[in-house]
Formats: C-alpha cells, structure tokens, sequence
C-alpha cells in the first residue's frame, strides 16, 4: 500500500474475527498510537446494537481505525466521521450519496433508499499510566464497511437494501478509499475534539437523508425529523412536542420503510 505519508501505521490480516475486536485487544495492552487495521475477512464483523456486517470476502472493504481522542463531547462523532468518509467515496459529488444519522451512508436509487456504507464507533480506557490518559480520554476504535460490490441478502437479513460503490460506476480501489479517509480525519478529529460537531452541522446539514422526512422511532413513535442540532442530536417533532435523542437511545428508519 502506498501509504503517502500516512499518519497512521496500517496492518493488513488475511482473515479474523473483527478488526474493531482487534484494536480493541491490542489497545488493551497498551497499544495505541494511531493503526489502520484492515482484514480480507472479517467472520465476526458487527454494526450497531449487535447487527452482523454481511459480506462475502472481495465484495467489501471493511477496517477499522483506532487512536486517542480527547473530545469536549462525545455526541456528533459518528456523524462528523460520516462526512468525510460520504467525501472520500464520492470525491466530486456526483453520486448523490447522502448521510442517514447517526451512522450510515445512503444512496437514493430508483427512488428507493440503499445501504452503502456504515461505521461503528465504540471506545475504552485503555491501560495507560495515569500521565498518558485522563478521565476524559479514550482509545477510540472507528470501524468502517463498504459495499463494493452490492450484496445479494434475502430481505430478512436486511432492514435497507444494500448497494455497491462500483455498481453505482466509482473506479476507487480499497487503496484510494482507505488513504484519502485517513487523510482526512485526522484534521476533522482534531477539530471535533475541540470545537465538538457545530462547525459540522452545515455540511451534514446537506447530506441529511432524514431532515424534514416523517420518520419512525424504535419506541413505536412517529414524527417529522428536523435535523440535528448543534451537538450531532437528533431533533424529532412529536406531535406539538419536539425531542432530542441521541444514538444510544433509538434507531430511526424512515416512515416509508417502517415494517
């Protein structure tokens, strides 16, 4: 891999359970300067609340990306990671990929909404001594699957249609996509760290899925989602009530492809 100066040290596996597992184990032990790990592939790779990442080996490319972060707030880190990777898979913006809060990418085909991509975040207090952490700072472990090629899942096995990054006519290769996202993170994660997710809000702001969507809530709740505020909640209007929730509470779907 021509790392280009790669601020991150990168190790390629030909198979394992999952690469967030893994720089999770590793950092653990202590391990944890900034490491890119990326597997052929993953038998155990997950997505939120527990959800199995489906692929056959070559049809996506799955990795994940572990360093220290020491943000002011946690809340908005999954979406402003979301924009830089929807830049990096779509460089010149001419595939009309847009961002469903708080974690996955979307492209919107036929008129019909399709997974393409998707990112779990999950942190811990590594086993630092306690002049290298403080309270505040964690190994954060970001793990990241594309569709390349676009999966042939029954519909049980998955809530959105998925699509692949070629199928949709991009020529970037697992090596394009996996240097320019690195590239660009590190100036986005130091920037989150301090000034949190407002100076993010306009971009994601433009690539929302759901703003001004009636949407559905895993609680059985229905409204109209009115984007996200300044701290990377969501903002849901319930009746004459509006409600902020965050991505531990719910899952959101749009109205339309609620089952």
């Amino acid at each position: 891999m021509n790392r280009r100066a790669l601020p991150w040290s990168v190790e390629v596996l030909a198979s394992i359970d999952s690469t967030s597992s893994e720089l999770m184990r590793q950092a653990r032990l202590g391990h944890t300067a900034p490491k890119i790990l990326l597997s052929l592939d993953q038998t155990q790779g997950r997505g939120r609340r527990g959800n199995q990442w489906s692929s056959k080996p070559g049809d996506s490319l799955t990795f994940s990306m572990g360093l220290m972060l020491k943000p002011v707030n946690w809340l908005g880190l999954s979406p402003c990671i979301g924009i830089d990777l929807a830049r990096t898979l779509d460089p010149h913006q001419r595939l009309g990929l847009q961002l469903k809060w708080p974690n996955d990418v979307w492209v919107l085909k036929d008129g019909e909404n399709h997974k393409l991509a998707g990112i779990l975040i999950e942190t811990i207090n590594p086993s630092l001594p306690s002049s290298e952490t403080t309270p505040q700072a964690r190994y954060c472990v970001i793990g990241v699957g594309i569709n390349l090629n676009t999966p042939h899942l029954s519909l049980a096995c998955a809530s959105m249609p998925p699509i692949g990054l070629w199928a949709l006519g991009s020529t970037l290769s697992c090596q394009d996509i996996v240097i320019e996202l690195a590239h660009r993170l590190l100036p986005s994660l130091k920037r989150f760290e301090s000034e949190g997710f407002a100076p993010f809000k306009p971009v994601f702001d433009g690539l929302d899925a759901l703003i001004h969507q009636s949407i559905h809530l895993s609680d059985g709740s229905t409204g109209l989602c009115l984007g996200t505020n300044n701290l990377g909640e969501l903002m849901f209007l319930n009746g004459q009530d509006t409600r902020t929730i965050n991505s531990l509470e719910v899952s959101v779907r749009p109205l339309a492809t609620k089952t």
